[in-house]
């Protein structure tokens, strides 16, 4: 065979080889052409950055709007508390446009809206949201009269007590309907504070919050004296924080350790053990410390949370709301999911059932309210603290701040607990927190 027969030969096989190629690539290049323009056209995807400790109940909620709206693809990404915050600055910092709705802690709401990452809902919705939320979960959502975020849940915290401490030591356990003074509550911790060694301490504690040295939950002493954390304008605490009533508020709070003795020194990952263990008679609580109590052999009981005498009943709140980025691209189909999440009873409910946070639905709510498998304990600590989230709660300060608020004032409650004098305590907080909040002056207006 010639050299220029088997050259011809090569050239025709290989323009075979390269024809058949061409061909097979464009079968396969339009087929995935038409699949991914079918997809784009058809489906759209909302990106939701979330908390992870929520992933069970969010992964149902998607299920279920997915049957009725196949055309919005709803994907979660999930994050554990610190990374979750970290996240969302980072992303809403750079504007990003590939995430659509973010988990809001309601304390960051106001500091969330003046950074301009959240997209006012008014127009998203056509229904008043005092008519599908609780009054003061709305409260916490709102900033200027715009709600900013969809409340999600809630908190509230319920007086537990240690029924063998009470019987041991002969004192009448308090009625689960019984709502004590501080006075009052003081008065019975002294009496089952004690020492069971006898080393000359104390062991067996009265009286003890689960936030120890937390804002959250310590706001509601100083919440009973109708006392203002902060200006109008969330840039001002001096005045407020270390006003008279304020100082009156967490003397009491100082006397619980330093005058009284009543409560021990601890920290805030310690007391719900301290509680377990028995070395606590009566525990100030949120409600979401059910779980662990029922698993624990405790023979506990509850009551209602105290006040002051002759001042006001005030309940900590607040949990998360979910928002709309301003930077989203599908803020329309972001807004109908979010709406099924938390507006809609059937996927509000489910979130309620399988993720067991207190709901902001008032008609969850009026459902735990009617339904008799909360009359009894210890179903009735969530009726409790359903009814305390709609009658007695108050969100924590609106601040853009929030961040260094809740910072320096939890300083100032853990010098407090351990023996500094509280107007001390709450001058020096004040002027490092007006220090911060500098940095937020014509950012609010």
């Amino acid at each position: 065979m010639t050299t220029k027969i088997m050259d011809r030969r090569i050239k025709m096989i290989t323009c075979m080889i390269l024809i058949l190629t061409l061909l097979t690539s464009c079968g396969k290049g339009g087929n995935n052409k038409v699949q991914e323009s079918e997809s784009d056209s058809s489906t759209t995807e909302v990106l939701f950055i979330a908390y992870s400790n929520y992933e069970e109940p969010l992964k149902n909620v998607v299920d279920q709007f997915k049957k009725s709206n196949p055309e919005i693809n709803v994907k979660l990404e999930l994050a554990p508390f610190n990374q979750l915050m970290e996240t969302i600055e980072i992303k809403m910092g750079a504007k990003t446009e590939d995430v659509d709705l973010l988990f809001v802690d309601s304390p960051l709401v106001v500091n969330y809206a003046v950074k301009g990452y959240l997209e006012p809902l008014d127009d998203y919705f056509s229904f008043d949201p005092k008519d599908v939320w609780a009054d003061e979960a709305v409260n916490g959502a709102t900033y200027q009269d715009n709600l900013v975020a969809a409340p999600l849940n809630s908190s509230s915290q319920v007086l537990y007590l240690n029924k063998d401490i009470f019987k041991e030591k002969g004192v009448p356990l308090p009625a689960e309907d019984e709502r004590m003074t501080w006075e009052e509550t003081i008065e019975i911790a002294k009496k089952l504070t004690y020492d069971t060694n006898n080393d000359g301490h104390n062991d067996v504690f009265g009286f003890s919050f689960d936030q120890v040295d937390r804002a959250y939950q310590l706001l509601a002493l100083s919440d009973s004296l109708g006392v203002e954390m902060v200006s109008e304008d969330g840039l001002t605490t001096d005045g407020y924080i270390n006003s008279p009533e304020a100082v009156k508020a967490f003397q009491f709070y100082y006397d619980l350790f330093n005058t009284w003795g009543v409560s021990p020194k601890i920290d805030r990952e310690e007391s719900i053990d301290y509680f377990i263990s028995g070395k606590i008679a009566m525990f100030l609580g949120a409600n979401h410390n059910l779980p662990k109590l029922e698993e624990s052999d405790l023979n506990y009981g509850v009551t209602l949370h105290p006040y002051f005498e002759g001042h006001e009943v005030a309940t900590p709140t607040g949990a998360w709301n979910v928002g709309i980025s301003k930077y989203s691209k599908n803020k329309e189909a972001a807004a109908k999911f979010l709406e099924y999440l938390t507006a809609d009873l059937e996927g509000a409910k489910t979130f309620f059932e399988v993720g067991g946070t207190l709901p902001v639905h008032l008609e969850l709510l009026d459902y735990i309210a009617n339904d008799p498998q909360y009359d009894d304990f210890p179903n009735n600590i969530i009726r409790i603290s359903a009814k305390e989230s709609q009658e007695t709660a108050v969100s924590r300060p609106k601040t853009p701040g929030y961040l260094e608020w809740e910072t320096n004032m939890n300083r100032a409650f853990e010098n407090i607990k351990n023996g500094t004098d509280p107007k001390e305590a709450l001058d020096n907080a004040a002027e490092e927190i007006d220090r911060l909040l500098k940095k937020y002056e014509g950012v609010t207006e």
